[in-house]
This record gives structure tokens, C-alpha cells and sequence, in this order.
């Protein structure tokens, strides 16, 4: 994790398995997804048979440096990086703080923890915020993907990076806006071709992974014309938008043990991860769930992308579609499961937390695999686990200090050893945030305090809060993990979300992000919500900024923090806010 409690340092500058039609502001949003199982698979691009066992290794992040024990990860471009994983990834013990400005993948971090060092952004600047008007990013089509940012982009200038439902990707200019390049990677579907899903034009909905070592763009499109032909991945240079010798990879010939992947029957929702030079790239179904879908992690060698492998999960539905994606640590990914559209008594792959490792291979063992007794019921309710992507949390002073959150959709937060996931009913704790059903999809974040280590997210409606149950929801939640053993997650403020658009708990709120001026002070917990940026005080929920206006923010994206910014992804534009 970037960093833990007495390792601070001075900073040095710098619904169904598918998503219900809603924005954040006033737009619809979509897509369901699966994970699955069945073996490492053989697949290929093109005509070249894959091997299930490659692996390779990634590079380092621009000059960061990943080692224990309370190391700094220097701004990009200076220092030297010391991890084995990809250059995207922080050290995974707690000890770094990562003072980088890059967002090279969905929240910061292979960790998934929405956590970003802000030096310049205390809460007495944050309540000065205000929209910056002469920030004109704009650009064409629906983006459905969180931003991403690069400090030494084209030309060595920083650049934010947005990718559309019109399968089209463009590097936008951090200072002014403007399109730097834009690259189609060919025509996206305009429809699933399966008779559900509600998302049109349905090219890039997975938010894309930056490898900095070889200044590599990667995203996975849905194919067209008309309906569904395939799922490509692309790797494109951040440079100049243009596509590295080798790709794309067409996903066409894709199995996992008998399972050919469907691509019509198939929706990438979660956001792509690179972990050891190793892509990984989530699947599950459509808004509907209609179709022979399953879930599905295909794992690419960057280095050898004709080398191709698939984990798919045992029963069917099994969807793995949050947007947030999978968490990593460094070996592998941690994917969470939604439920079996198969019923049944045998547990298969359904409401499951799994870890894969190399070219998606699972050792099917306790160790690898989690899942609560009660999953039939969560079947029954369509509860999954899907709907909330994993993240690492780390506790110090606990044994052990590192756990796995995976939460249902019917409110339940399961904290897990993530060295040993536990089999059925193996959690370390259970804490319910919600008094009903249906009411946790979200993208979490973890931050840090002098009280100690904390998860942000959203609840949909009922939530339980310090001071009783929320009925107008959604609101923003921070759950408190203090030093010590057994841990004993408690939620410590709601603070109720300002220009929420909807009724009866409809979602329409962004997934929350943190900052903080140097890992544990000024902590701030940011989240839009109907056209407005939300920042509350990561100790108390005390609002300390809320206004602004950015129109059609899809569900579930994230913002991102660059140099004391707050930059929000919707249709056809970035927005950003700033002190004066």
C-alpha cells in the first residue's frame, strides 16, 4: 500500500449483473459483467496457439522507487524503481508514500485504493475550489471510463487521457484542454446482439492501464459495425496515439478448458490491470442478463501478445463487472464473482473473491478463494458480490495488517486476510453498512489518519450511520479500522450526498476518491454527484466543499487528483476544479 502510520514523510512538490440507465447529473448508464473459472485457458490472436503458463515482466514507474519500509516514490522521472511488478504499482507492505502526479490506472493504484497524495491541496484550500473556466476538454462521445494522467506525456507536457463508448481514445493537453491526438480503433458495436444491454454505441467502457516503461496505452473495445463482432485490445503509444507493432489482439479464439468466449454475450465493464507486465481484463454480461455468458479474465503477455490465456468461471452468469475492476498485490489479481444465473445447489464460481496468478491461473484452494455460506441467497436476490470492486486495506498494528474488502450488493463488507482468502465463510470481519438490499455498487477508496486506516464508499439508500439509518440516501460512509486484534471495522460519519438526482436510492453519484497533504493530514474524501464536486473532512463528514458544474458523470467512474486538481470524466468533456 502507499503508506502506513509512522512512516510520513514531508512531501517533495508535487442491479442486475449490469448497471442500471443512470449518470451522475442526467444521463443513462450500463453494463454487467462476469467472472469465471475453468482452468488456465489455450487462445490465440489470429491463427497463434497460446500458452497457458508465459509470463513476463513489466518495468518501472518512471523513476519511482517501491521498496519497504517507508520509502518515498519520487515525482516521475527521478529515482529508481525497486518493485518486481509492473511500473504501475506501489510497494504492497504499507511502508511507501506515493508522491507521484502520474494516474497511470483506475484509482491511482494497482491496490485500487483512490488514494492520492496532494501537497498543496489542504482542506483550507479545498473550501476555496472553484471550477477552472479557461480548462476547455472537450472531445466526442460517452465516457463511461474514469481520467487518467501522465506528467511527462506528448512532448514531455503533461496530458489527461479519456477513452469513449465510440471506441475512440484522446490525450488532452493538462493545462488548456486541448486534443493532443485522438485515435479510433476501429468501429464500436452499436448494439450486444444478444437481446439485452443499453448502452449505444458500446466500444471502451473499462477504464484503460498506463504502463510507463514503454509509454503504452492499453484498452479493450467492443467491436462493430451494428451488433457485437469481437472484443479488441489495443496498445497504444501515449506519444502519438499509434498502435504498438503486434496489436491489437482479437479475443475471438479465446477459450477457457471447453468454454469459447461469446463475445456477443459478453460486456467489458471493469477497468483494465498490469501487473508484471501481464494485462489483465475482466468480462461479464449485459444490463439483462440475458445470453450464455460468464465471467472472464483474459491475461495478455505485453511483451508476447500472441500469448494468450483466459480463466472463466465453472457455472453460469458469474459476473465480474464492477468498475473499479480487480485489486492486485503484486501476484496476481483478486477478482470478485457476481451470482449464478443457473440456481442449484453446488457452489460453483458465484459470489466468490478469487486470486489468479501468471497467465490466469487458479490453485483452487482456501488460500485463493473466498465466498460466504449464504451465497445461495445472495443468488436468489441477485446480492453479488460484483457490483463493488475489491481493494487492499492495510491496518497497522493488526495481525495481519493487510486484508481484502469485498462488499455485497445486499450491504455486507467482508474483510479478508489477503494472504489466505479463508474458503466458505473465512472472513476476518463482517460489517453491514446498509439496512437493505440493493444498496452497495460502488468503487471504494482507503485512506489513512491519525485514527487510524479508513474506507470511503457510497450507499445507495438505508444506510447505517453513527446516528441511525439514512432513508434519503445515497451517502458517502467512512468506516474506521483502528490499530489492533481482531480488527473491528466501524462506520464513524455519513454525510448525505449534495445535488443527488433520482428517487427511491437511485444511484447517480460518482465512486469517492481521497487526498491528503502528506498520507495522513488534510484528509479529504471527494465524490460528484448530479453535476457537482462533493469534498467532505476523511475524519468527521463535515462538508468542506460543494459546488461546481460538470454535466453527464456515469456511475461509478472515479475522479482523479493531479497537482492540488480535482479533474471528473463526463460525456464529451474533463472538468477540473482548482483553489485560486
Amino acid at each position: 500500500m502507499p503508506w502506513v502510520a509512522g512512516a510520513i514523510f514531508a512531501a517533495l512538490g508535487c442491479s442486475n449483473h449490469a448497471e442500471p440507465n443512470n449518470t451522475v447529473g442526467s444521463t443513462p448508464a450500463a453494463g454487467g459483467g462476469a467472472l469465471g473459472e475453468g482452468g488456465p485457458s489455450v487462445s490465440t490472436d489470429a491463427d497463434v496457439t497460446a500458452s497457458g503458463t508465459s509470463s513476463s515482466s513489466g518495468g518501472n514507474d518512471g523513476g519511482s522507487t517501491n521498496s519497504a519500509g517507508g520509502t518515498i516514490r519520487s515525482a516521475d522521472g527521478s529515482g529508481v524503481a525497486t518493485s518486481g511488478m509492473d511500473g504501475n504499482s506501489p510497494a504492497t507492505d504499507g511502508g511507501t508514500l506515493d508522491i507521484t502526479n502520474s494516474v497511470l490506472e483506475r484509482n491511482k493504484h494497482p491496490s485500487r485504493d483512490g488514494n492520492f497524495v496532494q501537497p498543496t491541496l489542504t482542506k483550507a484550500k479545498a473550501g476555496a475550489m472553484v471550477p477552472e473556466a479557461n480548462f476547455k476538454a472537450t472531445f466526442s462521445g460517452a465516457m463511461w471510463t474514469s481520467p487518467l494522467y501522465l506528467e511527462d506525456g506528448p512532448a514531455n507536457k503533461g496530458a489527461f487521457f479519456a477513452a469513449t463508448t465510440a471506441n475512440t481514445v484522446y490525450a488532452l493537453d493538462e493545462t488548456t484542454g486541448a486534443v493532443v491526438w485522438m485515435t479510433l480503433i476501429g468501429p464500436p458495436a452499436t448494439g450486444p446482439g444478444v437481446g439485452c444491454g443499453d448502452i449505444h454505441p458500446i466500444g471502451i467502457l473499462g477504464t484503460p492501464v498506463i504502463d510507463h516503461a514503454t509509454r503504452t496505452l492499453y484498452v479493450a473495445g467492443n467491436m462493430g459495425p451494428g451488433a457485437t463482432t469481437g472484443f479488441e485490445v489495443h496498445a497504444l503509444s501515449v506519444d502519438d496515439g499509434k498502435e504498438r507493432p503486434g496489436w491489437p489482439v482479437n479475443l475471438s479464439k479465446v477459450t477457457s478448458g471447453n468454454l469459447a468466449f461469446d463475445a456477443g454475450a459478453e460486456n467489458q465493464r471493469g477497468a483494465l490491470s498490469l501487473v508484471n507486465g501481464i494485462l489483465y481484463v475482466p468480462f461479464g454480461g449485459h444490463n439483462g442478463d440475458c445470453g450464455p455468458y460468464h465471467g472472464w479474465v483474459v491475461a495478455i503477455d505485453t511483451k508476447t501478445p500472441t500469448t494468450v490465456a483466459a480463466w472463466a468461471s465453472s457455472g453460469l452468469g458469474e459476473a465480474i463487472w464492477a468498475s473499479g475492476g480487480m485489486v492486485s498485490d503484486g501476484n496476481g489479481i483478486i477478482a470478485v464473482t457476481g451470482n449464478s444465473n443457473a440456481g442449484g445447489t453446488q457452489h460453483l464460481d458465484s459470489e466468490e473473491v478469487v486470486r489468479l496468478t501468471g497467465m490466469a491461473t487458479l490453485d483452487r484452494s482456501d488460500t485463493n478463494i473466498y465466498y460466504p455460506a449464504r451465497w445461495r441467497t445472495l443468488d436468489a436476490a441477485d446480492d453479488d458480490f460484483a457490483a463493488t470492486n475489491p481493494i487492499l486495506v492495510h491496518v497497522p498494528g493488526a495481525a495481519p495488517s493487510s486484508y481484502v474488502l469485498a462488499a455485497t450488493k445486499d450491504r455486507h463488507a467482508y474483510f479478508l486476510d489477503s494472504q489466505h482468502l479463508g474458503g466458505m465463510d473465512g472472513h476476518v470481519a463482517d460489517h453491514v453498512v446498509a439496512g437493505v438490499t440493493h444498496s452497495v455498487r460502488t468503487a471504494p477508496a482507503y485512506y489513512q489518519t491519525g485514527m487510524g486506516a479508513h474506507v470511503a464508499l457510497t450507499v445507495d439508500d438505508h444506510a447505517v450511520c453513527p446516528t441511525g439509518a439514512a432513508t434519503g440516501g445515497p451517502v458517502l460512509m467512512s468506516i474506521l479500522i483502528a490499530p489492533g486484534t481482531p480488527i473491528k471495522p466501524q462506520t464513524i460519519w455519513c454525510a448525505p450526498i449534495v445535488g443527488f438526482i433520482g428517487t427511491g436510492g437511485t444511484h447517480r453519484t460518482s465512486a469517492p476518491i481521497a487526498t491528503t497533504t502528506d498520507g495522513t493530514n488534510d484528509a479529504i474524501v471527494w465524490v460528484a454527484s448530479g453535476g457537482m464536486l462533493l469534498g467532505v473532512d476523511g475524519d468527521t463528514g463535515k462538508t468542506i466543499y460543494s459546488g461546481g458544474a460538470c454535466s453527464n458523470v456515469r456511475q461509478w467512474t472515479s475522479p482523479i487528483a493531479v497537482k492540488g486538481r480535482i479533474v471528473v470524466g463526463g460525456d464529451g468533456h474533463l472538468c477540473s476544479w482548482a483553489a485560486p
